[in-house]
């Protein structure tokens, strides 16, 4: 009898904070897709009665008396010691979810989901698809949710490119360029360029390519199997540049430098350039209008209607940090990192929100490949998702309306 009198309340004391866990990690997740600001409460009630009453069912069946003798006054200050770690937990909880949710409400849209099998870090779309270089390699993503992977076990991919009429997916890297036929799984890469680079951009049958100290115009020929590439114009720099994009309607590649946006045709002659308020991480070209991702200064739209004359038209800050951007229309999509994807309307005189995509745990790039359809990466659960957004049905209520 005695052994099952001790026994009992071990049972007892497994089984209630096994219930903790339980009850801990089901409030986590849920925190990942509701607005939750009582955490702080429920973290510190749930442990307050837990150990409390784990503290009162062994002090019932223990013979030895303390200090505290009475099984009532050891679970209450048991329960007051651990209800007070279960609040300062789930304070923290409540400030992060806060963070999460301060952009603005939570978008109902349509998505899909897709493992890479990789850590992605940026990518770069075509029709039908996108190519996403990450910690891994290169992984080649069609719109079906077909992948196929490139370059696996390369390190150190600084960009990615493709050349669909030379059906190519180029690679930099700081030593070398190589180059890997998009559609043949089963080829091997070519060294096409021993400079190597840093960021590219695809110009029709060109590529541009940004060294350690100059910015190249590479002329990319096929001959059969054999690729090769010739130099058509070449211009010293010594500025970091931190990415490029290509305006196919002005023939205009803009490359950005830290706060420095400069235009150059495709024989390297400077046309334009115009010193942001901010370094930006990204750029795009959409139209006549250009997006820069600035990280924690927010987003940068620039009307290039007259590309000699770029000129700041918005900027939106309703988020902590803007880690890409990219322009649909007049609705503007922000890779947020674990704040998610905003879309915002910025047609008025100042940007609003309609409302943030938050099916990711951490979006690091977002691409706008066609109408109202976004491929976002999602860096933590190492995917890409593809997701389509009813702008006309999206509603800018108040956050309130997805909380609890």
């Amino acid at each position: 009898m005695r052994m099952m009198a001790t026994g009992t309340p071990r049972k007892l004391l497994i089984s209630l904070l096994t219930a903790t866990v339980l009850l801990a990690t089901s409030s986590s997740a849920l925190a990942q897709d509701k607005y939750v600001s009582n955490r702080r409460w429920i973290y510190g009630l749930i442990a307050g009665v837990v150990v409390g009453g784990a503290v009162a069912a062994v002090s019932k069946s223990s013979e030895q008396n303390s200090g505290c003798s009475a099984s009532a006054c050891a679970a209450v200050i048991a329960g007051l010691m651990a209800g007070g770690v279960g609040f300062l937990i789930g304070r923290d909880v409540d400030k992060k979810n806060a963070r999460r949710y301060a952009a603005g409400p939570s978008l109902k849209y349509d998505y899909k989901n897709f493992p890479l099998g990789m850590v992605p870090d940026r990518m770069t779309s075509f029709p039908g698809g996108a190519a996403v270089v990450g910690l891994g390699g290169a992984k080649i993503v069609m719109k079906d949710g077909t992948i196929a992977s490139r370059a696996v076990g390369v390190r150190g991919i600084e960009d990615v490119a493709l050349l669909p009429s030379s059906d190519l997916l180029v690679l930099s890297t700081a030593s070398s360029l190589i180059a890997y036929p998009a559609g043949d799984v089963s080829a091997q890469g070519q060294v096409i360029d021993d400079r190597g680079g840093g960021s590219m951009v695809a110009l029709r049958n060109q590529l541009a390519v940004a060294g350690r100290d100059s910015l190249r115009v590479l002329d990319v020929k096929t001959d059969g199997e054999d690729v090769s590439t010739e130099t058509v114009a070449s211009e010293e720099t010594f500025e970091f540049i931190v990415d490029m994009t290509y305006d196919p309607f002005h023939r205009i590649t803009w490359v950005l430098s830290e706060d420095v946006l400069s235009g150059y045709t495709s024989d390297l002659r400077k046309v334009a350039e115009v010193t942001l308020p901010a370094p930006g991480r990204t750029v795009r070209a959409r139209g006549s209008q250009l997006v820069v991702a600035a990280g924690a200064s927010g987003v940068y739209v620039l009307d290039t209607a007259n590309p000699s004359t770029p000129r700041v038209v918005k900027h939106f800050t309703g988020v902590r940090f803007a880690y890409a951007a990219d322009l649909d229309g007049s609705f503007l999509y922000v890779a947020a990192g674990n704040e998610g994807v905003p879309l915002v309307d910025i047609t008025g005189s100042e940007p609003s929100v309609v409302g943030v995509a938050r099916q990711v745990s951490f979006a690091s790039d977002v691409v706008v490949a066609g109408e109202s359809e976004v491929w976002i990466l999602d860096r933590e659960r190492r995917q890409i998702q593809i997701a389509e957004f009813e702008i006309e049905n999206a509603s800018s209520g108040d956050a309130s309306d997805d909380r609890d």
